[in-house]
């Protein structure tokens, strides 16, 4: 099986997969850190549901995921008093930066519902 499309088994996430082998996690991310990551430059996007493999948005269709998808579903770093009924449509994302020396950042997208 190619190993980009190896199944998501678990939330969070601790590794990209051979897509981004070299990437590791730095730092939790809110709607501001979002903005000011995508106004310094290109970003990608990857969305992580248990179940299925790990989706990767082309530059242009990631800042459409983040303006009409992610940006209504956002959890707050560090919030613990989360409820599904809170987001529209009861799911939710949990965004992450991940970084690997000369890539562009990832902003990995983790679904809970």
């Amino acid at each position: 099986m190619d190993p980009v499309l190896l199944i998501v088994t678990q939330l969070p996430l601790t590794a990209l997969g051979a897509a981004r082998q070299g990437a590791s996690r730095t730092r939790s991310l809110g709607e501001l850190e979002i903005k000011a990551l995508l106004r310094s430059g290109p970003v990608e996007f990857v969305v992580a549901e248990v179940g299925r493999p790990l989706r990767w948005l082309p530059w242009r269709e990631g800042t459409e995921f983040w303006k009409g998808e992610l940006q209504p579903h956002l959890a707050r770093p560090g919030d613990e008093a989360i409820r599904l009924d809170d987001f529209p449509g009861s799911y939710f994302y949990w965004a992450s930066e991940w970084g690997e020396a000369g890539s562009a950042p990832v902003i990995l997208c983790e679904l809970s519902h």
